[in-house]
């Protein structure tokens, strides 16, 4: 099963990969938005952040699979073992909210933000994006998925699945697409679309306070947290005092979280 999940893993992603690529090649939000620097510092800084999170993490969540398999735990086997395909649904959309929570407490959370900040401070918003994260931010994300999958009785393949399910939708949110009107208003009346999501990245505390729904938009709406946006994209990217090269480079984004540390007088990254 590991063996498949892992083909499904890797399949996925490529080929959302490729698919938003050619997407950003055939419908530009802004044309000739290409850097290949950039490109390339994305994905360095997520190939870190993966293996850091796949060897620091990965073998523990095999030892958790194993008991949730031979020792069934968690609300839901306490309660009454559900059908399975309830067990799937539940799973997916309570797994939806919990990303939703852990995402807005990052917000407002100065350890974590510290970490998060790291995602937010890319000044130009692209496919490679959806790739840029601190290496202890996706170990500390894992262990609160996995915790929330081990609370709730829900098996962590559900997790795998939900996780291959929506790449295709995180990659084309950062994605530099200008998706037809009527598609982008129809599908978000449900789903957090590529314009909702860019109000997110806005330099602007305000507006990137807003709008932290993984997938389902309901979440920002049902808690108060949604923001329409104004325009297909805010005005500026990025963090306040977090914009110079040094925060773009791949050792200046390993160091964020001790750069914000020693600058927390600054309300923009403090979240004060």
């Amino acid at each position: 099963m590991l063996i498949d999940y892992e083909f499904a893993f890797y399949s996925v992603m490529v080929t959302s990969i490729i698919v938003v690529f050619w997407l950003e090649a055939l419908l530009p939000l802004e044309p000739d938005n290409w850097d290949l620097e950039h490109l390339g510092r994305n994905f360095i800084i997520w190939l870190l952040a993966f293996a850091c999170a796949d060897l620091l993490v990965g073998y523990y969540l095999v030892d958790i699979q194993l008991f949730i398999g031979q020792q069934p735990f968690g609300v839901f086997y306490w309660l009454a073992p559900p059908a399975d395909w309830v067990l799937i649904l539940l799973g997916l959309i309570l797994l939806d909210l919990s990303d939703y929570l852990f995402h807005r407490i990052s917000h407002h959370s100065r350890f974590l933000w510290r970490l998060h900040a790291v995602h937010h401070s890319d000044i130009r918003l692209d496919i490679s994006t959806t790739l840029r994260g601190h290496p202890f931010e996706l170990i500390v994300s894992n262990f609160w998925k996995f915790g929330i999958a081990l609370l709730l009785g829900v098996p962590i393949w559900v997790i795998g699945f939900r996780e291959i399910f929506i790449f295709p939708f995180i990659f084309l949110q950062h994605a530099n697409v200008k998706l037809p009107a009527r598609l982008e208003k129809a599908l978000g009346y449900v789903l957090i679309t590529p314009v909702i999501h860019r109000l997110h990245h806005s330099i602007n505390r305000e507006e990137h306070d807003s709008n932290y729904g993984e997938f389902l938009i309901i979440w920002d709406k049902l808690f108060g947290s949604f923001r329409i946006p104004e325009s297909l994209r805010p005005e500026k990217y990025g963090v306040k005092n977090l914009e110079s090269d040094s925060y773009q480079t791949i050792d200046g984004m390993l160091l964020t979280p001790l750069k914000i540390y020693h600058h927390a007088g600054l309300p923009q990254i403090t979240k004060e």
